[in-house]
């Protein structure tokens, strides 16, 4: 009889430890909920032209966290913006979740300027927009060799080699007209943006004209050209040295 009942306090003794080790394995378990904020996400933001200025103010409302990682050069970008995230906007994220930033450097960048004398003018463009330079107007002038690169100036001062520049400086070139009265095909820039129209005119011997803007547009780097003077066609050529005058629109992002 007295086994029976020890038995009997045994089991009860037994049951009681499951029972209570499964409210503290819930109650840990609960608790690892909420130090981990599980299930608690918010999407991500997008952070891209935030300034570092507003940084500290932004990120915080979103109850995250940021470290600058990397700085990059963009000349189409406002100085000091963020330009890139990691993770990604939309992403679901915990809170207090560490947002990894690069911004467009608040230092404008400098670069040499590249030895381009006595170099073909489609050299020269090519070797200038590789070094970040633009190229402004082309000045022709009278010279044995056609198409040579005789100067080069910057707002009509001369420039030397390995001078430092701001990247994005524009550059007027003088080259060599030959001793003919040498024409050039006019290319087809419809469709085509500004730099890329400015590079393939001076790789042509051309130069931009005048410009017309439609009233919508606020960026130029947004816009397209959709009429040149004079019209590109089959066999149709100018001297060079020319203008062409470009008419720019908005550009249609194309819509599924």
């Amino acid at each position: 009889m007295l086994r029976i009942i020890k038995d009997k306090i045994f089991y009860k003794n037994l049951l009681f430890a499951l029972i209570s080790l499964m409210l503290l394995f819930f109650c840990w378990l609960k608790w690892l909920d909420i130090y981990t904020n599980h299930n608690n996400y918010i999407v991500l933001p997008s952070f891209n032209d935030v300034h570092l200025n507003d940084l500290d103010s932004v990120i915080s409302s979103y109850d995250l966290k940021y470290e600058i990682i990397d700085s990059v050069f963009d000349k189409s970008k406002f100085k000091g913006v963020v330009v890139n995230q990691d993770p990604l906007p939309n992403t679901n994220v915990k809170k207090n979740r560490r947002v990894y930033l690069t911004v467009n450097s608040i230092n404008s960048l400098k670069v040499n300027f590249p030895d381009i004398f006595d170099l073909t003018l489609r050299q020269a463009v090519s070797r200038l927009k590789k070094n970040g330079l633009e190229i402004g107007n082309l000045e022709y002038q009278a010279d044995i060799a056609t198409n040579k690169i005789l100067d080069f100036k910057v707002n009509g001062i001369h420039i030397s080699v390995g001078q430092e520049l701001y990247h994005g400086t524009i550059i007027d070139l003088v080259v060599g007209q030959g001793l003919s009265t040498e024409k050039v095909t006019i290319p087809n820039l419809i469709g085509l943006s500004r730099e890329e129209a400015n590079t393939i005119l001076k790789s042509s011997s051309l130069n931009i004209g005048l410009e017309y803007f439609n009233h919508d547009i606020l960026d130029s780097t947004m816009a397209v050209i959709y009429k040149q003077y004079p019209e590109s066609a089959k066999n149709k050529k100018i001297n060079i040295g020319s203008s062409i005058d470009l008419y720019f629109e908005l550009l249609k992002k194309n819509t599924l």
